[in-house]
């Protein structure tokens, strides 16, 4: 199989471009001229305010309801290219895990991570997923595995679900239709609104964190108290003085 590792975008790919079908797995990465980079990104709803775009994904925390499978599994033999893993938590569509991640915990060998292309629809409680790679190791029926969704499939405006447990996966430069792919950026210079003190105003204001709803604040003013761990936007190149700034964009 021959796949491009890092596509070569336009700046019309990925401001004015973006389609119901794709071409390329969900999460690879493209690079612009100027080097700023983007990852290929499928919109969970419609996507309205262009200042950035977070995933609405649950961290899979003890009490909370998430998206992760950790779970039992069939019996795994060396070869095998799929394995049925039981989930009564929801009711998972075809290609629910598509692109997602597939982990062995605590196996004991180097056969813990696998990159999963495609997965069936549930029956009665169990679901076929299917790697892109064999297992190089046999696993006993029983055993735990989890299954993580693809991070780039399913986002939504930031701060349309201001539950606290999502992350920011991406910048966007246009509005997107619910269900279309199109790429969204994780790194480079790029211009942000400010929802706190400006950066910079300050001497040695430089770094910056996401508020919830895309903006960005001065990385000591945490959103509600000291004790959260925001995430990190980046850092200030220059401010403005309007209420924005341009930062060099580091979601990854």
């Amino acid at each position: 199989m021959s796949f491009p590792y890092l596509a070569a975008l336009s700046y019309a790919a990925v401001i004015n471009e973006y389609a119901a079908t794709r071409a390329l797995h969900v999460g690879a990465k493209g690079m612009v001229e100027n080097g700023s980079l983007y990852r290929l990104c499928k919109a969970g709803a419609a996507i309205t305010n262009p200042l950035a775009a977070k995933i609405n994904r649950y961290t899979y925390l003890e009490g909370v309801t998430g998206d992760v499978a950790e779970t039992t599994a069939t019996a795994i033999a060396v070869g095998d290219t799929t394995v049925v893993i039981t989930d009564a938590t929801n009711a998972r569509a075809k290609d629910y895990w598509q692109d997602g991640y597939l982990a062995i915990p605590n196996s004991g060998t180097y056969d813990v991570f696998h990159h999963i292309w495609k997965s069936d629809a549930e029956i009665s409680n169990t679901y076929k997923l299917y790697v892109t790679e064999p297992f190089i190791y046999a696993y006993a029926a029983g055993g735990t595995l989890a299954a993580y969704p693809n991070p780039w499939r399913n986002i939504r405006n930031a701060g349309a679900y201001s539950q606290g447990f999502e992350h920011f996966a991406c910048c966007i430069e246009r509005p997107i239709t619910s269900a279309y792919y199109f790429w969204g950026k994780v790194q480079g210079p790029h211009w942000a609104w400010v929802n706190s003190t400006w950066p910079g105003a300050a001497a040695r204001d430089r770094d910056v964190i996401f508020h919830i709803d895309g903006t960005i604040r001065m990385a000591d003013e945490g959103i509600n108290t000291d004790a959260q761990s925001n995430q990190r936007a980046g850092y200030l190149m220059y401010s403005g003085n309007y209420g924005d700034a341009m930062i060099m964009l580091q979601i990854e």
